[in-house]
């Protein structure tokens, strides 16, 4: 039985960095420095952080590390889909579920944010919660503070509060993966969070 997930952020060394800005959905290589960035000031807007959030890590169970990590992989890139479709600069990183570091994910979120110029992060997440039986798919987006106007010499960004959640619920059984398709998935809440994304900007 997986333990219980941890709370994770981003760990560079760990992270697969992937720019995507075009239609085609796509896996790229990692993108160079500054890539995103240039996407962002193309588009005339900053972009979106859009991250998958890796959880149930087990260490005695890789092969289920694996499924989990594919899962995430696909739910991301799929809720991608809708946002540049409406035009959104995106750019998606993906966390493995053996990042379970949090003080320097965090670290290394913040220094990713501030790179690329990002004013939006789009947590992922598709995790088992065996106490409840369920398989959680869920959408956070939390604004970056900090990065805007006037800043002070040595000022990091921060994240800030919640400011918009989407989550669906499956009961948790050995088909649950089959019926909920997580691309299929993904591009369905994508679609209802670009609406929610696509607003006046800060």
């Amino acid at each position: 039985m997986p333990r219980p997930h941890f709370r994770q952020a981003f760990q560079i060394a760990a992270l697969t960095v992937l720019l995507l800005t075009g239609a085609p959905a796509m896996a790229q290589a990692p993108a160079v420095a500054g890539a995103g960035s240039a996407s962002s000031a193309a588009s005339g807007a900053p972009c979106v952080l859009l991250f998958g959030q890796g959880r149930n890590f087990d260490p005695e169970q890789p092969a289920a590390n694996r499924r989990w990590d594919e899962a995430n992989g696909a739910f991301n890139l799929a809720v991608r889909e809708p946002l540049a479709a409406a035009g959104l600069p995106v750019i998606n990183l993906v966390l493995p579920v053996s990042a379970t570091d949090l003080p320097r994910n965090l670290q290394g979120l913040l220094a990713e944010v501030q790179r690329r110029g990002c004013t939006r992060v789009l947590e992922t997440a598709l995790f088992a919660d065996v106490a409840q039986g369920l398989l959680i798919a869920r959408l956070r987006v939390y604004p970056v503070l900090g990065l805007l106007g006037p800043q002070a010499a040595g000022s990091q960004p921060r994240i800030g509060a919640v400011a918009y959640t989407q989550q669906k619920e499956f009961t948790l059984d050995a088909r649950v993966m089959d019926r909920v398709n997580p691309s299929r998935l993904g591009r369905v809440m994508g679609e209802e969070a670009a609406a929610a994304l696509v607003g006046p900007r800060e």
